[in-house]
């Protein structure tokens, strides 16, 4: 006689479900209209944001002495937060002398439009309890929200220029800082200082994510654009003293060349907020496109008297793992709140990304970065 098998169904708790079969996890939810996350599909998550007080340029630091960070944010995201801080550095400039290589420097920042914006160099950190080499994620990401900040023309070239100054001591030992743009007809830079030479900020920035619940560029990037739109980078002078500076540098044979040399020195106390293009400041979304599948959605009562799904939906703002693992067509979005395009990016998997979804996509990107905006 045959022995009889018994099957019994097996259940699993959600988070259980959810990393064992998230597709499944997920169609389950959508299928009753609702994400994993207990959200609807075209619903963002709200965003905290606070400076951190980790600038030195903050009226209430809490790191003064040793502090290198000129701007800070503190984004927090459901789950994920942000953390971004902005530090620079001093480049040495030559200044052609001949007018005709000012004229060349000139037509070609006319032929390439990046030339007239300054360049910030990032380092995404995504925690994950170790440490070792930069992943191929975090570099991607780097190199990413690099070439957008440079080619959305968010930060003007000559916002990065060094005003420098020259600190002057008289006979009564008092000590004074003059600047070049704030000299007053009384009050001129001393005639043996020639600015024969430029100096510029570099900025840099290092983003650090913890407990990451999601896609990452679009959580980097708008904590990058709060970052520098509170970011204030320090004046800079020269003692009048090393103005008139020279060194002999040697050379092969007889000859040698004088070059001068100045020590920059950055006023710990005096800062100036750094100049952003504001019409150019735009903020980033990200959505994705999955399709539904009947064969594994809830069964449906005889009296339920709902609406028929559509065969593929539209998610804004992706959250989970199952959401992340399930969707293989995404849509990120850069853009302000009247609808000025910085950045789209479309990438096509086995769900079809129709012209509707994209015009909802910007409608909907444009929406989120007013509300955004408002946060600055």
């Amino acid at each position: 006689m045959a022995e009889s098998v018994e099957i019994r169904p097996m259940t699993f708790h959600r988070e259980v479900l959810a990393r064992i079969a998230p597709d499944l996890y997920m169609q389950r939810h959508l299928s009753l209209g609702l994400r994993p996350s207990l959200r609807a599909f075209e619903e963002f998550r709200n965003v905290e944001i606070s400076d951190g007080r980790l600038s030195c340029a903050s009226e209430d630091s809490i790191n003064r002495e040793g502090n290198n960070i000129l701007g800070s944010n503190v984004l927090k995201c459901g789950k994920t937060m942000v953390i971004t801080s902005i530090t620079g550095g001093v480049v040495e400039e030559n200044i052609p002398v001949k007018s005709e290589e000012n004229e060349i420097v000139e037509s070609y920042n006319e032929t390439d439009r990046a030339a007239n914006f300054g360049q910030v160099y990032p380092v995404v950190e995504v925690e994950r309890g170790r440490v070792g080499a930069p992943t191929d994620e975090e570099m991607t990401l780097s190199q990413r929200i690099y070439n957008c900040i440079l080619h959305s023309g968010l930060v003007p070239k000559t916002a990065l220029d060094v005003a420098v100054g020259v600190r002057s001591t008289d006979a009564e030992g008092k000590t004074t800082i003059t600047y070049s743009d704030e000299q007053e007809a009384d009050g001129a830079l001393p005639t043996t200082f020639k600015f024969r030479r430029k100096w510029t900020y570099t900025l840099y920035a290092k983003i650090q994510v913890f407990s990451r619940d999601g896609p990452l560029f679009e959580l980097c990037w708008n904590s990058l654009l709060y970052a520098l739109a509170n970011t204030k980078i320090p004046r800079a002078f020269v003692d009048e003293r090393t103005t008139d500076l020279k060194i002999p540098i040697s050379m092969r044979g007889r000859s040698a060349a004088i070059r001068e040399t100045f020590d920059i020195i950055c006023d710990p106390t005096s800062f100036l907020p750094l100049r952003l293009n504001t019409s150019n400041k735009a903020f980033a979304s990200n959505f994705a496109v999955i399709d539904l599948d009947p064969e594994v959605q809830l069964p449906k009562d005889d009296d339920d008297m709902q609406d028929s799904m559509p065969s593929s939906v539209l998610l804004a703002d992706i959250q989970g793992e199952a959401e992340e693992a399930s969707v293989t067509s995404t849509i990120s979005v850069v853009t302000d709140g009247v609808g000025n395009l910085k950045h789209f990016k479309a990438v096509g998997g086995s769900s079809k990304i129709t012209m509707d979804m994209m015009r909802n996509s910007i409608k909907l990107a444009k929406l989120r970065a007013s509300d955004l905006d408002r946060k600055c």
